[in-house]
């Protein structure tokens, strides 16, 4: 066996325990995907599937302000100093997810959602913020329970809505975006009475300028990394969306579905596997921080695998379940063979990533993504003027691979900075250092 003994046996069933509910909760909304596909116009399922985006790259937005950081502090601070850092991320986070919600009423309007509709996606969105930081507290916290029964909660509400959409053959985005919301409501629950006392206590004006430190810093530097690894990840759904329509990304956006297992297998982990190398380079033990890194990169290309399969025998022998008869099967293979390669390229890098941001390094991960975000935008932006909107996803296979190039670099040197050859300082900040003592260590 390629696991004989029990403390890998043991780290496979808590990895298990934190995909669980992702994979759960992905798919039943990526049954509510296949469901519109089939159900809307592909300029209706365009914008379904343009604000899922922009509701993740919010959600990428908050790990950087609000979830990175917080299970550095949890590690690396005294509890007298954390406690008015953690009201700062807390008071600040709701009154963000209130401005991110009129934000997206906006954008699903413009974008051709009904009233009610674009309010019920901007309620889906400002609350999935707030349950996204809820995650990664209770992560941080140890209480990784928690986190499932959110994940399943959601779930189980989203999977009976799909159901009962199919069955009385709904043909609405606003009764998608209602279950939606209804279902990231009923996902808060599970993290109990007193997170969401503290989650929506009264705000402070002293808890909001205490952020000023974690801004500067870390989320500074990890909200720079996010917003320049969205435009590498996504720059083709923004450019194609805003020159040609939410027709033409439809397609681009139906084979996007086919790697969604992967994906969410693989930020379920980073979550996972972020907090507990936290928590192991807090206490100095940098080999088995090491290890974890092996070993996470072993999961995700088994979950690529997969993945990858099924999608091949899916698109090989019965593409019709899942796909419209309009949609063209060649640009579909082709697109799917794109993503894949995405895919693969950036699983191959973040296991080297949550190392990075669990040492605090997220001025690294920034500067890698500086330099993907304009490879690709400018390669999609070329490819999608001269070879069409399919081939347009090879412009972020390039932005990835000069990321995952990058970031690989980055770790190594700091691995080397751990050795005893390298450290010129203390290896790792006991528990009472402060941040700027954190950002020393972590630098490259």
């Amino acid at each position: 066996m390629w696991w004989p003994d029990a403390a890998k046996r043991g780290r496979v069933q808590r990895y298990a325990q934190a995909a669980i509910g992702p994979i759960g909760s992905a798919a039943a909304q990526f049954a509510l995907s296949l469901t519109l596909l089939r159900a809307v116009s592909p300029e209706g399922f365009g914008v379904f599937s343009f604000l899922l985006i922009a509701a993740n790259f919010s959600a990428g937005l908050w790990g950087a302000l609000f979830c990175a950081p917080l299970p550095v502090l949890l590690a690396q601070e005294s509890e007298a100093r954390c406690r008015p850092l953690l009201r700062a991320l807390f008071g600040t986070s709701l009154v963000g997810a209130g401005v991110a919600t009129l934000a997206f009423a906006a954008i699903a309007s413009q974008v051709g959602a009904s009233p009610i509709g674009a309010w019920l996606f901007a309620g889906f969105a400002g609350v999935s913020l707030l349950r996204w930081f809820a995650r990664t507290h209770a992560y941080a916290t140890a209480e990784p329970l928690r986190t499932m029964w959110s994940d399943l909660t959601y779930t189980a509400v989203l999977g009976v809505a799909v159901i009962a959409a199919v069955t009385l053959e709904v043909r609405s985005l606003d009764v998608a975006f209602a279950a939606l919301f209804t279902s990231v409501v009923a996902g808060l629950l599970p993290f109990g009475g007193g997170y969401l006392r503290q989650q929506f206590g009264p705000v402070r004006l002293d808890d909001l300028s205490a952020y000023g430190e974690i801004w500067r810093r870390h989320a500074g530097w990890s909200l720079l990394g996010v917003v320049t690894t969205e435009a590498t990840t996504n720059a083709h759904a923004y450019i194609v969306t805003g020159l040609a329509g939410a027709a033409a990304f439809a397609p681009v956006a139906a084979c996007a579905l086919l790697i969604r297992p992967v994906q969410v297998a693989m930020n379920a982990l980073m979550e996972f596997e972020r907090a507990q190398m936290a928590r192991v380079l807090g206490a100095g033990d940098v080999a088995q921080v090491q290890s974890s890194v092996r070993f996470f990169r072993l999961m995700l290309i088994l979950a690529w695998a997969v993945t990858a399969s099924a999608a091949a025998a899916l698109l090989l022998w019965w593409p019709h379940l899942i796909f419209p008869p309009h949609y063209d099967l060649r640009l579909l293979r082709l697109g799917t063979a794109l993503w894949m390669t995405v895919a693969g390229i950036r699983l191959w890098r973040a296991p080297e990533s949550a190392l990075l941001q669990a040492a605090g390094a997220f001025r690294a991960l920034a500067f890698a993504s500086v330099l993907s975000a304009g490879v690709s935008i400018a390669a999609v932006s070329i490819l999608l003027s001269t070879s069409g909107v399919t081939w347009s996803i090879g412009g972020i296979v390039l932005g990835e691979a000069i990321f995952a190039t990058w970031t690989w670099v980055q770790a190594r040197q700091w691995r080397a900075q751990q050795s005893p050859a390298g450290v010129r300082r203390e290896r790792r900040p006991r528990p009472t250092a402060d941040l700027t003592m954190i950002e020393e260590t972590a630098r490259p």
